[in-house]
């Protein structure tokens, strides 16, 4: 028998009259079932445009639908009744549940999911004081949001709360934490920084503290007001209550812990949000609320996760993907694919073989194909001949054609890749098409049933959908807020969307279109949108030219209607293509990498902590904020200490250097023609802000470096690009330094224009030989010897020009004594020059006098 669904009354804000519970029978009868609640719905837009369409709760992750895993977790844990609040496209969640095995309780056991259905809730707050006015808890109850995948043992936790209330009725929360490192819950999980104060005998909260990580600092964004800001430290100065140390013999200050968002509560915390209205978010307002309203005598206690329990809170594309490939290397057993225990109900076929690749029985991969690591195969999965794939996902149904490169990448239900395309790091929804030749950027996200022409390149960190994006102005912008994604896709009187429009170039907007920013920062609590729902998952419909024009793109046919007129941009997705680009607000543009679908780099967070300390004037150098000299910030290895950089300039540099470097080395390592390296290395020129002669320099000296043994800082992926040991002699140096630039030549001529630009590499190739600045302890030492050989090889190869090395030569002459060295090893090319630059002029001269 279906469960039953409870209404969608609206609350309002009025003093709220509670309603006394029951009085508990005798015997068997007053035995209570083991109850929770489960946020379907987030309230942000972490997720969007995906979210236009879909509830993020039904979003598959390794192929199941998220609200799946959260439904098992609860099952095996001993909950015997759940209620599942939805709010964005109930009807798809509600339907979705109606006919599982969930609600049909097909099983015969006593787990019983309700849904409590409310189109009117704009936060987690509403929320449950909605679940209060149903009089439906009764007794203390698990919450937790229908995006949290956990294989934690709850029963460990319910125990210890249990026999905690008995003594103290006023501990009415107990909030789970997973221990992490401060780099991985920021970085690869794309988390807050969290600080949480506890009474280390008693495990009781004292403190709970959340900021969005700061930004790098960016000279070129903003106006003066935000250039201004951006002097100040972003992160507070942690500020503790001094009645904390005389109330308690002892605290710790853990900065090491990650909020699983598993909570078991209370009756009285439903009381606490019916009684508060301000209380919108749950840690934000509730938690800290609570904690600093103390003379209530309300408590909240921390339960900390043993090293073999694993519970994450999916709260965005960053963290989907870490998820993701914690799944894949069975961090979450027994939820993984192999135990073909989900969904429930469907009968998977996964078969793993190493290292971690999950295959379904009617998966289908060519004999030709090269399948790395971390990779999920779904039912009548297709996977063409010399393709290239490794850790990504690909759904029921996906069709992979002949060459085709896919790394690090979420292909969901249906999607078509079509021959000799590449996708990297990306998202593509249901339905989605890319066509023959296309190059889909780290980031992007591809929604519904877009369709990519021949040939184009989707941006890094793009956002691509058919729907159009809504009207926002930029002084109702917050990307703080919570809450807006509900309801907030207007519509007009044709009962279409509201847009800003989508047009626009992939390459010459790829600043203004980028998009990877969390909608809410400041909110760990709530990603899911439009509410009124009323289809199968369009919170949009398309008129019946556009579904032509769609049926067209996907068939490799010019996107156009029955008058030849193009129905989406060109310039965005060719003439084949299908979507609306939009664009993200100017100030989520400096947070894109960090909450992005692809992985943030280490060394990129770890330096905007370093800038933020050094601005924080209050913290003494030895007690800097993000602990600079904490070898577990960053990659965690020996090398990577907080003294590694001399200042920020240093410092930012050789941050940008290394960005440079692995981009280059990842073109290297698949091959990529010079006009596909020209794609990559373009995102990464407009992503940070520079000009192609900066990148052009770091480019040569990795060229450079790939005929010596892997510097340390290089990716481990990477290493087996460079050889063990250095070549024995220097003319086997230069043998294989020339094979090297001979190969990338025309890109670095094609990147170094000017004079100006070819003597600033010039002094750069010097520091690398030199072993200065950002290049220490590279070994670029080993090719002085080599330096006017290397120097007349540019010059043949057109890389640098006559002229730029005279100019080079001329302003070292009059440098230091013990900075000519290289011009003194240079001499003989030089004087070659000049000899050769007087005879042409001498020539020009008798010619002129003959006329």
């Amino acid at each position: 028998q279906i469960a039953p669904r409870f209404g969608a009354s609206a609350l309002t804000r009025r003093e709220a009259t509670r309603v006394a519970m029951p009085k508990p029978k005798s015997g068997e009868d007053a035995k209570v079932p083991l109850q929770a609640v489960v946020l379907a719905d987030s309230f942000t837009q972490a997720f969007r445009p995906i979210t236009l369409e879909r509830p993020k709760a039904l979003l598959p992750l390794c192929n199941v639908p998220m609200i799946e895993y959260v439904l098992e977790f609860l099952s095996t844990n001993g909950v015997e009744e759940v209620f599942v609040f939805c709010c964005a496209h109930a009807e798809q969640i509600v339907e979705y549940l109606e006919n599982s095995p969930w609600c049909q309780n097909s099983s015969g056991t006593n787990f019983v999911v309700h849904t409590v259905v409310s189109t009117n809730c704009i936060s987690a707050g509403e929320a449950l004081r909605l679940i209060d006015h149903r009089h439906v808890i009764r007794a203390d109850f698990v919450l937790m949001h229908g995006d949290v995948v956990a294989n934690m043992d709850l029963k460990k936790v319910l125990h210890a709360h249990n026999a905690r209330r008995k003594k103290e009725k006023l501990a009415i929360m107990t909030l789970c934490f997973k221990p992490t490192t401060q780099a991985l819950r920021e970085t690869r999980f794309g988390e807050g920084n969290l600080i949480v104060v506890t009474d280390p005998d008693t495990n009781r909260v004292l403190h709970y503290e959340t900021h969005a990580p700061p930004n790098e600092a960016d000279s070129s964004f903003g106006d003066g007001e935000q250039k201004k800001a951006q002097k100040k430290p972003q992160l507070p100065p942690l500020s503790l209550d001094a009645s904390l140390f005389s109330d308690h013999p002892s605290i710790k200050i853990s900065t090491d812990l990650l909020d699983c968002h598993v909570d078991i509560c209370a009756p009285e915390v439903l009381y606490l949000f019916t009684d508060n209205f301000d209380y919108q978010n749950l840690r934000r307002d509730f938690v800290v609320g609570t904690l600093n309203e103390r003379e209530l005598g309300n408590n909240l206690y921390a339960h900390v996760l043993a090293s073999d329990e694993y519970a994450v809170r999916v709260d965005s594309l960053r963290t989907y993907d870490a998820v993701s490939k914690d799944v894949i290397q069975r961090w979450t057993y027994p939820m993984v694919p192999d135990t073909n225990a989900l969904p429930r109900g469907t009968s998977s076929t996964y078969k793993m073989e190493w290292p971690n690749v999950y295959s379904d029985a009617n998966a289908r991969v060519h004999a030709s194909a090269k399948i790395g690591a971390g990779c999920v195969f779904g039912d009548g999965c297709v996977i063409g001949a010399g393709c290239v794939v490794e850790q990504s996902t690909f759904g029921k149904n996906t069709r992979v054609g002949a060459n085709v490169t896919v790394k690090g990448s979420y292909l969901q239900t249906n999607v078509t890749i079509h021959d000799n395309a590449t996708v990297t790091s990306a998202f593509a929804a249901d339905g989605v098409v890319v066509h023959e030749n296309a190059t889909i950027g780290k980031g992007a996200v591809l929604s519904y049933d877009v369709v990519v022409g021949p040939g184009q390149i989707v941006g890094d960190y793009s956002r691509v959908s058919l729907a159009t994006q809504p009207v926002m102005d930029d002084d109702e912008y917050d990307s703080d807020d919570d809450g807006l994604e509900v309801g907030s896709l207007p519509s007009v009187s044709d009962g279409r969307r509201v847009s800003v429009g989508g047009g626009g170039s992939l390459g010459a907007r790829a600043k203004a279109q980028n998009f990877g920013g969390r909608a809410t920062l400041k909110d760990s609590d709530s990603d899911d949108d439009a509410k009124d729902v009323k289809g199968p998952r369009c919170a949009f419909t398309l008129t019946d030219r556009e579904e032509d024009a769609l049926a067209k793109a996907k068939s490799g046919l010019p996107s156009v209607d029955g008058v030849g007129k193009q129905v989406w941009s060109v310039d965005a997705l060719g003439a084949a293509g299908a979507g609306n680009l939009w664009t993200a607000h100017a100030s989520d543009l400096r947070n894109l990498w960090r909450y992005s679908i692809a992985p943030a780099p280490f060394a990129r967070a770890r330096l905007a902590y370093h800038n933020d300390d050094a601005l924080d004037s209050d913290d003494d150098a030895t007690h800097t904020r993000g602990g600079t000299g904490d070898p577990s910030f960053g990659n965690g290895s020996d090398s990577e200490s907080g003294n590694e950089f001399g200042d920020d300039a240093d410092q930012a540099e050789t941050v940008f250097r290394r960005e440079v470097a692995e981009t280059f080395l990842r073109c290297v390592k698949h091959g990529y023609a010079e006009a596909n390296a020209v794609v990559e290395l373009q995102g990464l020129k407009m992503a940070e802000n520079r000009t192609f002669a900066d990148i052009a320099r770091y480019v040569l000296m990795t060229v450079l470096g790939l005929a010596l043994p892997a510097p340390k800082d290089v990716q481990k992926e990477n290493a087996r690009l460079y050889p063990v040991t250095s070549p024995a002699s220097v003319p086997e140096l230069l043998k294989v330094t020339r094979k090297k630039v001979e190969r990338w030549a025309p890109l670095l001529a094609r990147f170094l224009k000017s004079e100006d630009d070819q003597v600033e590499m010039l002094l750069t190739l010097e520091d690398y030989c030199s072993e200065e600045t950002v290049f220490t302890g590279m070994g670029g030492s080993a090719l002085t010897p080599a330096f006017p050989k290397i120097l007349h090889m540019l010059y043949d190869m057109d890389v640098l020009s006559e002229v730029s090395v005279l100019a080079w030569s001329a302003e070292k002459e009059g440098a230091e004594e013990e900075d000519k060295k290289f011009l003194k090893l240079a001499k003989p090319f030089v004087e070659w020059l000049k000899e050769a630059d007087e005879e042409s002029e001498e020539e020009t001269e008798t010619e002129s006098d003959s006329e």
